[in-house]
């Protein structure tokens, strides 16, 4: 029994034995088949001989294919693949055979794309680059991650191109290639690439370059970089650069350059660059990298990010933007700021879009940092300066709370950066943001440094629903604001306020202890209706500055203002050059006042062959008052003026004051050529502000009667062009004027005398229409097309 016991006893421990032994192997099998099945598709192709890549599956026992062999030249190591596909979860680990290697250049010539849902690797210790090109695209996954020593380039080029003029083709390989130890110059593009998608974070190390060139581009965030702190491509100090390309020719490459990495040729088609759901790209670091966007249309959607901001005491580079479109909507920012503590000055924003840039909306609700505006930012919130930031498009649209801003931020005290606006078509600032935040273009100053300066040019500048134009200085800040220039070849239109009562406008103005900025604006026509303003006013204890306007015509309309006035300082200077008119309406202002001590501003209005024009019941002011200072000069050099009188204080009327409550008055200067006549004589009309000058009724022949087209000016009443013409017709002669001056009340009036050399005056016998397409009477044989009175001619003579 006991004998038959331990028998039975081993034959079930060598049963257990055999099932766990059998249990062990079916594991081991179970392990490999997982780990085949997981393992990355790369296979290399049989283009380089006895120099074929080679890989080495489960290298070292971890989820990595180790790929060996290839072709050395120089320093320059060359892989050829038919498929090249990395898994999610293993790595694809390139070894360098020796130390020298300094590239490794991968092509794919199969029809596939490339597939890097893993990571990508180059042996330990090397700072070699890496270049990857499959012209048929490459997509990297939500979990593709580099790890390299050097640069990293993916392209969908068709092949390398070298220094000696070689190329190493991925569309036309060769059996026997002709490798080269030259330095990779540029991608060569035989035909149309294919997509490059990256959902990915790829990073390189600190002053190396990341870049991504094919047909259209795209960078995916999946909405979790904002919230994750995360970015899809990191070069720390480094370089980036993202192009898209459509057509043939050779994009030059350079890694080492501090400044443009990708040169297009002048005339190849572009593809698109597109940023989604917050993906974000960064070169940020000491010093500040640099970042190059090129390609048809670039377009940032999603609350997208671009940073080259700068750390430490190093300068910053910036970012180069060239397309035909570029858009920024839903939050998306383009930032280039010198942070907290940093001394180094900021890098430089430089936008060049053929077409237009469109900066529109802010982050939406329930998104994180909701109400983010879409913008480009060179601030500092430091001690150094901010950068330069240049936009030179065909229209540049600036909409719903959307900023533009080279501006100093609270605390800091470097100074401003300079903001540059260069628009072939227009400029056009509108909407508000659900947010409140301010629209517009900023060149400010919130800190102790002072604003940089913001210059527009183009033929419109479109100003609208409380948008905003400022070069001032915010309140808390102690710098002095910056200058303002506007050329506007056609017309400057600034019209309404925001929904919280803000006034569209131009601003220059002082809100801290500072000194106002001062604004300058070369135009056509400015017109400036529904309480929009142009100021260079100061609301803290500064200065206010100057406002200088040269143009043909200005209409102020419904509260229109120009200001340059002080809440305790001097008021600012108002000068304005004139060629036809000025139009104030419906409580309109300028106004150059001082509160406080201050004294009153001065104003020039120099208009000496046009009009100056308000109706007088509509309150509509030109002042230069001031509380207890001295009130300023009111200079006025104008053909006519009409509805609107200098008096001692401000009354219901359209008035022209230059008094002070408790200092001395001021002096108001109007200079006219001619006399005006008394308000009570004149039925201005808005649009037929020219009082006609000549005066000539012609006799009718008694045998048929006929009417008249009057020009009547101290003459009289013209006579109804209805009726029959009168046979006592009266006829008006010339009147000589000498020159009048009148003192009252500190304003003085200059009228220039006006003597007519003596001439016939003949009737018109006919009209006809000009090359302007005007009218005009005549009484001589035209030369255009004569159109006849159908009534005979009156005898039309001066008396004797």
């Amino acid at each position: 029994m006991t004998q038959s016991g331990k028998g039975c006893s081993l034959q079930l421990g060598l049963a257990s034995s055999l099932a766990t032994a059998g249990a062990l192997t079916l594991g081991i099998t179970s392990f490999l088949a997982n780990s085949a099945f997981a393992q990355s598709l790369i296979t290399p192709d049989q283009n380089l001989g006895t120099e074929n890549s080679q890989v080495i599956k489960n290298y070292l026992g971890n989820p990595t294919e180790a790929l060996t062999g290839g072709a050395t030249r120089g320093n320059n190591l060359f892989h050829s693949f038919q498929e090249f596909n990395v898994k999610e979860g293993r790595s694809a680990l390139f070894l360098i055979p020796n130390s020298n290697i300094q590239n490794i250049l991968v092509r794919v010539t199969g029809s596939n794309r490339s597939e890097i849902l893993g990571k990508l690797e180059t042996s330990a210790g090397s700072n070699a680059n890496l270049f990857l090109i499959n012209p048929n695209g490459v997509i990297f996954g939500p979990n593709a991650t580099l790890n390299v020593g050097g640069s990293f380039v993916a392209s969908t080029a068709s092949g390398i191109k070298f220094a000696d003029d070689t190329v190493f083709s991925a569309t036309a390989p060769q059996t026997t290639p002709l490798l080269t130890v030259s330095v990779p110059l540029g991608l060569q593009f035989e035909r149309i690439g294919g997509e490059i998608n990256l959902q990915g974070k790829l990073e390189v190390p600190t002053g190396k370059t990341l870049a991504l060139v094919g047909g259209n581009v795209t960078l995916d965030g999946g909405n979790v970089n904002l919230q994750a702190n995360l970015y899809n491509l990191k070069a720390p100090n480094g370089q980036i650069a993202l192009g898209g390309i459509l057509g043939t020719g050779t994009i030059r490459l350079n890694l080492d350059s501090n400044n443009q990495l990708l040169n297009f040729p002048n005339d190849v088609a572009l593809a698109d660059v597109s940023f989604i759901n917050q993906a974000r790209i960064s070169v940020s670091g000491e010093g500040g990298g640099y970042v190059q966007l090129q390609g048809k249309r670039i377009t940032l959607n999603d609350a997208s990010e671009v940073f080259a901001d700068t750390d430490g005491s190093q300068n910053g580079r910036g970012i180069y933007i060239q397309t035909e479109q570029l858009t920024l909507q839903n939050g998306s920012q383009v930032k280039a700021s010198v942070r907290e503590n940093a001394t180094g000055s900021g890098g430089s924003i430089l936008v060049r879009a053929t077409d237009s840039v469109q900066v529109s909306g802010t982050i939406p609700r329930g998104k994180y940092n909701q109400g983010n505006p879409s913008a480009f930012f060179t601030n500092t919130f430091a001690y150094g300066r901010a950068g330069s930031l240049t936009i030179e498009t065909g229209k540049l649209i600036v909409e719903n709370g959307a900023n533009i801003s080279a501006s100093t931020q609270p605390n800091s005290q470097g100074k401003g950066g300079n903001l540059e606006v260069t628009a072939s078509e227009f400029v056009k600032l509108s909407g508000f943001s659900a947010f409140n935040n301010p629209n517009g273009l900023f060149a400010q100053t919130r800190g102790s440094g002072d604003a940089g300066s913001l210059t527009i040019t183009t033929p419109a500048l479109i100003v609208l629903d409380g948008s905003v134009v400022a070069a001032g200085t915010i309140r808390n800040s102690s710098g002095d604001g910056g200058t303002l220039t506007v050329s506007a070849s056609d017309y400057v239109e600034l019209s309404g306020t925001a929904p919280n009562g803000f006034p569209s406008g131009l601003y220059a103005r002082s809100q801290g202890s500072g000194d106002a900025g001062s604004v300058y604006i070369t135009t056509g026509k400015l017109i400036a209706r529904d309480n929009a303003q142009v100021t260079v006013g100061a609301l803290g204890v500064g200065n206010a500055g100057n406002l200088e306007i040269t143009t043909r015509e200005i209409l102020l309309d419904s509260k229109g203002q120009l200001v340059a006035r002080t809440t305790s300082g001097d008021g600012g200077n108002i000068n304005l050059q004139l060629e036809n008119l000025l139009q104030l309406r419906n409580n309109s202002q300028i106004l150059a006042d001082a509160g406080g001590g201050g004294n009153g501003g001065n104003i020039t209005i120099n208009i000496p062959n046009g009009l100056i024009v308000a109706v007088p019941e509509e309150n509509s002011d030109i002042r230069a008052n001031a509380d207890a200072g001295k009130g300023g000069t009111v200079n006025i050099d104008a053909f006519r003026v009409f509805g609107i009188q200098p008096r001692e204080s401000l009354t219901e009327l359209s008035d022209i004051t230059a008094s002070s409550e408790s200092g001395p008055q001021g002096n108001i200067v109007i200079n006219t050529s001619d006399l005006e006549p008394r308000p009570e004589l004149i039925n201005l009309l808005p649009n037929q502000p020219v009082e006609p000058k000549v005066s000539q009724v012609c006799q009718a022949g008694t045998a048929q009667k006929k009417n008249s087209f009057t020009i009547t000016g101290r003459g009289g009443l013209p006579a109804n062009p209805t009726e029959a013409l009168n046979t006592d017709a009266v006829l008006t002669d010339w009147i000589t004027l000498d020159k009048v001056a009148e003192t009252s009340s500190g304003v003085t009036r200059e009228k220039n005398s006006t003597n007519p050399s003596q001439a016939n005056i003949v009737e018109a016998t006919g009209w006809v229409i000009n090359a302007k397409g005007e009218v005009v009477l005549t009484a001589n044989a035209p030369t255009g097309t004569m159109h006849n009175y159908w009534q005979k001619s009156s005898n039309c003579s001066l008396p004797q």
